[in-house]
């Protein structure tokens, strides 16, 4: 059971069914202790703005309010919300909510599958291949934020799956997505998926590829854009510095 110390020490408090705890929910708002901040949502953090203080609790918020949620879609792959405050869950109901200055996005679907893992709570994570399934929909730009990831991102992520880890992870993948596409009734999105890491594998055409990394790796030509950027980073700084002038002091070969 938790005493009013222990209430009082947290951050971020829920609202509870338990009597007890409620009164001293109640008691240390009417002290001036804790505040509410949102619905079913009290703190301890009496300066913060409420929506910074779920901002940087929102796992924890959704893990104890949407129990069985799933973070998916294009949030699977980014863990915070979109630039327009946007966050995509799979649950059992199709809802928008407004938490806090953020935009829940629940999106009816499949519960969690072996292989999700819980990451706060009782909220979920789509594992990488139902990701990739999930981020293939047909998916229109709500509010001007997709629950998608462009293709070319998504494209640019099977390729660097393919140059760190090599092709057996990738493989690994495909299987995987192979083996729950059925039962997520995502057929058409395995379909693509699966002719996307073909045409990296140099199996298929390369002609369905739009990111330039992806069909450098298509065509032979694989690169790593990070080291790309960083000999660039170095060239720059070597041409726009002034360096003490050393006279090669070798000049015969003796």
């Amino acid at each position: 059971m938790e005493n009013i110390l222990s209430i009082h020490l947290q951050e971020i408090i829920f609202s509870s069914s338990d009597q007890k705890i409620s009164k001293q929910i109640s008691k240390l708002e009417k002290n001036g202790k804790i505040r509410k901040i949102a619905q079913r949502i009290y703190s301890s953090n009496l300066i913060d703005l409420p929506e910074a203080i779920i901002r940087r609790n929102l796992f924890i918020v959704l893990g104890k309010l949407y129990p069985g949620a799933i973070l998916s879609h294009r949030s699977a792959f980014e863990f915070e919300p979109t630039n327009e405050g946007h966050i995509f869950l799979t649950y059992s109901y199709t809802k928008k909510v407004n938490l806090g200055g953020i935009i829940l996005r629940f999106l009816e679907g499949h519960k969690a599958l072996p292989g999700e893992h819980q990451i706060s709570g009782g909220l979920f994570v789509s594992q990488r291949a139902r990701a990739f399934l999930e981020n293939l929909q047909a998916s229109k730009n709500v509010s001007g934020s997709s629950k998608c990831l462009p293709i070319t991102t998504i494209e640019s992520k099977l390729e660097q799956i393919i140059r760190v880890n090599g092709e057996e992870e990738i493989n690994n993948i495909r299987d995987r997505a192979r083996e729950i596409a059925p039962e997520l009734k995502m057929e058409k999105e395995f379909d693509r998926l699966n002719k996307i890491i073909s045409a990296l594998l140099t199996t298929h055409s390369p002609k369905i590829l739009s990111s330039p990394i992806a069909v450098a790796r298509a065509f032979g030509f694989p690169y790593d854009p990070a080291r790309v950027k960083l000999f660039e980073d170095l060239f720059r700084a070597l041409k726009t510095s002034e360096f003490k002038s050393r006279p090669d002091k070798n000049t015969t070969t003796e």
